[in-house]
């Protein structure tokens, strides 16, 4: 019976990104969306800024991939909701964030509400622009207001005055 020596050992595994691809429905090899997110996790957790059209041409160019650009972006944002948690979770601190606020900053006024685990609204004041609103600011009162698209829908609302310079000057801001 012979021997079997060996002569080389090379310690990592070493495959193709091919084997990690499945059959698409036109035939074509489609990439894991696993796959995808862990080879652009490092990139991401440095400047989570990184753009869709960034992460497609480094891939191309380190690893000579071709990936849309759909699949990049959904990589990214699933990342992203791994990183800093799911949007509805963030409503849940808003009992904590408002106190906190008043505690933080004398004479502020902040108050939020929700139902069940649904955002209704928040307000916040805070100390230093109610005194200068009572005190140095011209008698008119501007609103303004922007509709908030994406996770966090409804609209902002802004209140500023004009200050003794005409420059404007915050006052408070709700969310509905």
């Amino acid at each position: 019976m012979g021997r079997m020596y060996v002569k080389e050992f090379a310690g990592a595994h070493i495959h193709c990104v091919g084997d990690e691809c499945e059959i698409g429905k036109g035939g074509g090899r489609q990439m894991r969306a696993n796959l995808l997110t862990t080879l652009i996790k490092g990139m991401v957790s440095i400047s989570i800024d990184y753009s869709p059209c960034e992460i497609m041409k480094d891939l191309e160019l380190q690893m000579g991939m071709r990936v849309s650009y759909m699949q990049c972006w959904r990589a990214r944002e699933y990342l992203r909701m791994l990183a800093m948690g799911k949007p509805n979770d963030h409503y849940r601190l808003l009992p904590w964030i408002c106190p906190t606020i008043v505690r933080a900053n004398l004479d502020s006024r902040a108050f939020g509400e929700l139902e069940g685990c649904q955002f209704k609204h928040v307000f916040v004041a805070y100390g230093a622009s109610l005194n200068g609103f009572s005190l140095r600011c011209w008698k008119m009162l501007f609103a303004d207001d922007a509709h908030l698209s994406g996770p966090y829908e409804g609209t902002s609302l802004g209140a500023v005055k004009l200050d003794a310079d005409n420059h404007l000057f915050d006052v408070a801001y709700v969310v509905v």
